[in-house]
Order: structure tokens, then C-alpha cells, then sequence
């Protein structure tokens, strides 16, 4: 998609470029998704975002459940399509083409990802650290 604009005589503001995702999850997925989303205000956007960026941000973490695994990937299931912010999709494109799969696959596995280290209490714990930091 390319971006656009609107607004009034001579002012422009800037549309930002967006793209979907379409993010394949079974039940157990779907009522994670679901309750990630309600706490993102009910925002199935927002809720892949944050898990987006979390996820990328783990990059250099080591953690051997960062890489999306092979298996399952194309798996057939219920849908869910989700529209991206330039930005984001731009991130999560580039990183699924680092590792060879597509950006839906990345997408989904990102916010698993980030579901485990919120009901592990990773995220709690990463919170309290960063609190806790002195400046």
C-alpha cells in the first residue's frame, strides 16, 4: 500500500502507510489473543503490536524459544486479520525474512511468545527490574 493524504486547503496530514497480518490460532491461541486484546482496550491491532516489539526486542536474548519453529507453520485453522502500522509491519517483515518464514508466521509466533512470558510472570519480573533500576 502506498501512503496518502487528507486534510483541508493546503494542510496535509500524513496517513501512515499500514499492511495486514493474518494470524492463524487454535483455541487455546484464541482465548489468549482474545484476553491480550481486551487488555489492549480491545484493540486486536494494538495487542500484536506491543507483542510485536516485545518480541523483536528479545532478539538478543538467546532464549532457544525465540526462533519461530519450523513446525506448524502453514497450518490451517481460524483466522484473524489485523492491520499493522507501517512501522511495525516493517520490523516484522524484515525479521521474518531474516529467518526465512513469513511475516504471519512470525506475527503469530511473536504474540505466543509474548503470551508465555506474561503467564510465566517474565513480563511481571522485567517490569519490577526496570522500576526498580535507579537512574
Amino acid at each position: 500500500m502506498s501512503p496518502g493524504t487528507r486534510g483541508n486547503a493546503g494542510q496535509e496530514e500524513i496517513v501512515w502507510m499500514t499492511t495486514d497480518v493474518t494470524l492463524r490460532l487454535d483455541k487455546f491461541g484464541q482465548r489468549a489473543f482474545a484476553r491480550l486484546a481486551r487488555g489492549r482496550h480491545g484493540s486486536a491491532a494494538a495487542a500484536v503490536r506491543t507483542a510485536s516489539l516485545y518480541y523483536l526486542a528479545e532478539r538478543d536474548s538467546d532464549r532457544p524459544a525465540w526462533r519461530v519453529p519450523r513446525f506448524g507453520l502453514g497450518e490451517a485453522g481460524p483466522t484473524l486479520k489485523v492491520r499493522l502500522d507501517e512501522e511495525t509491519w516493517r520490523a516484522v517483515s524484515e525479521e521474518a525474512e531474516r529467518q526465512g518464514v513469513s511475516a504471519d508466521a512470525l506475527t503469530v509466533h511473536a504474540v505466543m511468545y509474548f503470551l508465555a512470558d506474561v503467564d510465566s510472570g517474565r513480563i511481571g519480573r522485567l517490569l519490577d527490574e526496570a522500576i526498580d533500576k535507579p537512574e
